[in-house]
């Protein structure tokens, strides 16, 4: 059974945070995101999450939408700014009003796949195994090709163009692949 957005969303910053704190020795360290480092997605992901969540859930503001740009802070701090963003996001996420929660659709689904990125980061150097994806999250992740126009997404802002997945890849490899990533 599917989980409700406000679960799945919580979820996924759950997922993220982990995996940035798992991380945090390595933030020099490349992500799965082309010219990216760990840091660089962490803070990416504290500049969305305030963008796409925490401003339109509490002021009324637009939703900041995808973007490439990166927060200007030093990667020495790129943790503590995550952990504060997510703290921010989970409180406003546990109190919003359900009709405000189809604005978690894109957090979600960016927490979700840069959670991978940042572990195929570590693991690439054999410092962790890949991430396979929660069920619930993978189910999500699964769901996108049919939910988006992929003509849409195929930027360096969102996601590459589709790579092939390795005979025998599992879900969560497969479902990378069609984002862009490096499998």
């Amino acid at each position: 059974m599917a989980l409700p957005l406000r679960e799945l969303y919580l979820d996924a910053l759950e997922l993220f945070t982990a995996e940035a704190l798992a991380a945090s020795d390595s933030l020099g360290l490349p992500s799965a995101c082309e010219g990216w480092t760990i840091a660089d997605v962490v803070l990416h992901l504290a500049l969305t999450q305030r963008g796409n969540v925490i401003a339109p859930l509490t002021s009324g503001a637009e939703p900041l939408g995808p973007t490439s740009a990166r927060a200007d802070v030093a990667a020495v701090r790129a943790i503590g700014v995550w952990e504060r963003t997510a703290r921010e996001a989970m409180a406003i996420v546990d109190a919003c009003d359900d009709e405000r929660l189809p604005l978690l659709y894109f957090p979600t689904m960016d927490l979700t796949m840069h959670a991978w990125d940042i572990r195929w980061g570590i693991a690439r150097i054999g410092l962790a195994e890949r991430l396979e994806l929660p069920e619930p999250l993978l189910a999500f992740a699964e769901g996108l090709p049919s939910r988006i126009v992929d003509a849409d997404v195929r930027s360096p802002v969102v996601f590459g163009d589709a790579m092939p997945a390795p005979e025998g890849a599992s879900r969560t490899t497969a479902i990378m692949a069609w984002a862009g990533r490096r499998v």
